[in-house]
């Protein structure tokens, strides 16, 4: 089974990106996936990348994408039976573990599989406690710990609009309306130190997104008029009908 990592960086991140791939490098378990790269070079600085021999596929584009149009474009470009979306902004741990994740995305009717993640050493060392060997049905997921999929998501996923200033809402409910159920995994536990400066963050701040799929969600804004990433109960009757209809062609 040929599996991949699937990282997209900008070139005001490249420290946080060499610091993932040396904590892929400090494991064995992840000798067998191959690591593959979109990174946006808008600084002109890709030759700070290190550890070159390690990736797979490099693939440097000189204007910022935003996370969904760089992770359609490398998919677009890559083919595995599965594929691990990591942001450079993540370090895997002794926690880390996808096996059962991988095996699980490979399953009739599953379609994303989110880990579970800390944002902090800190809280990490709370979670480790939590921890179960479990999966539970979440129809909306994002990045968190490392988002595992198959290839047969990864043929819908290449389909969509790369569309830079979109957030990653779309790809859940893509596989939920195509008659897929997303999961939640309480198993492996890396760290995602969400919500610091630069790089996506501050792009998706400096413009403006757009609202990737309004016919299926019911989106909310905060309390800054901002709009907030959608959850399930966000999701309307439309979207729950398509799924229901074509789950039933999916495990036929």
């Amino acid at each position: 089974m040929k599996k991949t990592f699937v990282i997209v960086s900008v070139s005001d991140r490249v420290n946080e990106l060499n610091t993932l791939i040396e904590s892929i490098m400090s494991f064995s378990r992840f000798d067998n996936y191959d690591v593959c790269l979109c990174y946006q070079d808008y600084l002109g600085n890709a030759d700070k990348i290190k550890h070159r021999e390690r990736y797979q596929t490099v693939l440097i584009v000189p204007e910022r994408m935003g996370c969904n149009g760089a992770r359609i474009y490398l998919l677009q470009n890559i083919f595995y039976d599965i594929y691990v979306n990591l942001d450079d902004d993540m370090r895997l741990t002794k926690w880390t573990d996808y096996d059962a994740a991988c095996q699980k995305a490979l399953e009739p009717g599953v379609g994303f599989v989110l880990t579970n993640w800390a944002r902090s050493e800190g809280i990490l060392k709370n979670k480790i406690l939590k921890m179960q060997d479990k999966f539970i049905p979440q129809i909306m997921v994002y990045q968190g710990g490392g988002m595992v999929y198959a290839e047969h998501v990864a043929r819908l996923i290449r389909k969509l609009p790369p569309e830079k200033t979109m957030f990653d809402d779309i790809w859940s409910i893509t596989t939920y309306i195509n008659g897929m159920m997303n999961y939640r995994y309480l198993g492996s536990l890396a760290l995602h130190f969400t919500c610091q400066s630069g790089g996506m963050q501050t792009f998706m701040c400096e413009e403006k997104p757009k609202l990737a799929c309004p016919e299926y969600i019911n989106y909310r804004k905060g309390k800054r008029d901002e709009w907030l990433i959608p959850c399930d109960s966000d999701i309307n009757d439309l979207a729950r009908f398509l799924h229901e209809e074509n789950k039933k062609k999916v495990l036929a």
